[in-house]
């Protein structure tokens, strides 16, 4: 037997001594999701109903926030080809009275949490996770809605890193708000995502004027965000997050580009074990393959044959979901730790430098030795307050002649797109 067999073997073993440990563990979300797949079901008239109508709400009791009233709703959105499809979301409502105008809106976009149905945040044992900021929120008198995304948690595809896919979700959401009991939202709004939700922010912030009209964003903050898909891409291709990110996007890239066959440019033990780590819930329980696919990286067997951007049809469509410079009028906060293993740093200081050269209104906020999963929740006690004081007139001025404190790459932003046109 071949040395390569032997340790995918081993993997193997590992696998089955971690699954059992974590059978029960399985058994208790099964039944707690089939118990909510009733809520989660498309409904019927779905295709007629406007975006952002609410089908269904309920108060989400294993949600609670301090000053707060929790709701998980059911709505209606669309994917970028104009269909139907529905989005489960959190709502947290203030039990303070609103304001005459109505709340100030906080839009969240989570990061990666994986595909299956038990990981949409609304659906989990423990909605809030790390998010322990969203009392900050309520006391600074927002009313906050979190999507889930269509497709997790709901009838799929999911469309991750679909850029006007996850726009499309986040508007929606917003909209959504003016059926939520006692919500009275305004009609200015934020928007703020951690990771996969960072560069679903940075999208809303190019889209949302003309996707949703009737509301006006006032800003954009990002912690972390999946910027730079062809250099994160080129960065982490053959390690454990190439595993997790890959499956995921071989799973929706193809949905969104019925043409391009990720299938070539993955491994077979890549394809094999695809669907099984692109369903696995990040943040609660063990998620075995996807951790089995940190093992398998480490011991020399990645999840793509090679670097994904040699092929051009995958570099495309890299690049066109790859956020552009947001205009002189939206204020842009980002926030990047030093210590990200996920988000290569120098990406999004590739970014700094760029997206100030085209003029974004951006102020950088750099974490110093903060890792990936810990960037929005150290950056968000500084964004809630950022993001506040835009309802109340502040103009933030540009923050553009600071160093980045790693090295920018020679391939920036802009560079790697024109590569790939």
């Amino acid at each position: 037997m071949s040395l390569k067999k032997v340790i995918l073997v081993a993997i193997g073993v590992v696998a089955l001594a971690i699954g059992l440990s974590t059978l029960a563990h399985r058994v208790a979300d099964s039944r707690q999701q089939n118990a909510l797949d009733a809520f989660y079901a498309t409904p019927a008239g779905v295709d007629a109903a406007k975006p952002g109508t609410v089908f269904r709400v309920e108060t989400l009791a294993t949600a609670p926030v301090v000053g707060a009233s929790s709701f998980r709703v059911l709505y209606r959105t669309e994917r970028p080809d104009g269909t139907a499809a529905v989005s489960g979301a959190m709502v947290f409502v203030p039990i303070a009275p609103a304001p005459v105008a109505g709340r100030p809106v906080l839009a969240y976009a989570h990061g990666t949490v994986g595909q299956g149905r038990g990981c949409a945040p609304s659906r989990r044992a423990d909605p809030i996770g790390p998010n322990t900021w969203y009392a900050q929120a309520i006391a600074s008198g927002f009313v906050v809605v979190a999507t889930d995304y269509a497709g997790i948690g709901t009838a799929g595809p999911n469309l991750f890193l679909i850029g006007q896919a996850e726009s499309l979700d986040i508007v929606n959401s917003v909209r959504a708000l003016e059926q939520v009991p006692g919500a009275d939202p305004s009609k200015e709004w934020v928007v703020f995502g951690h990771s996969q939700g960072g560069h679903s922010a940075l999208w809303t912030g190019q889209l949302a004027a003309q996707e949703m009209p009737e509301n006006r964003l006032l800003g954009v903050a990002a912690a972390a965000p999946a910027a730079d898909l062809p250099m994160i891409i080129s960065k982490q291709w053959n390690t454990g997050v190439g595993w997790g990110v890959g499956a995921e996007v071989a799973t929706s890239w193809t949905a969104a580009y019925p043409n391009l066959d990720i299938d070539e440019a993955i491994t077979s033990e890549g394809n094999r074990w695809t669907s099984r780590v692109a369903d696995a819930c990040l943040g609660e329980g063990v998620p075995v393959p996807p951790l089995l696919g940190f093992v398998a990286a480490a011991v020399g067997v990645p999840y793509f044959n090679g670097n994904p951007m040699n092929d051009p049809r995958i570099a495309k469509a890299a690049a066109e979901q790859t956020p552009k410079p947001l205009p002189a009028t939206l204020p842009l906060l980002i926030a990047q730790g030093t210590a990200d293993t996920v988000i290569p740093p120098e990406s999004n200081a590739a970014l700094q430098e760029s997206w100030c050269a085209a003029g974004s209104n951006l102020t950088m906020l750099w974490l110093g030795g903060v890792g990936h999963v810990a960037a929005g929740k150290t950056a968000a006690p500084t964004i809630v307050p950022w993001l506040r004081a835009l309802f109340d007139g502040a103009t933030p001025t540009p923050q553009c002649s600071g160093v980045p404190p790693v090295a920018v790459p020679f391939a920036t932003l802009q560079e790697a797109m024109l590569l790939v046109r």
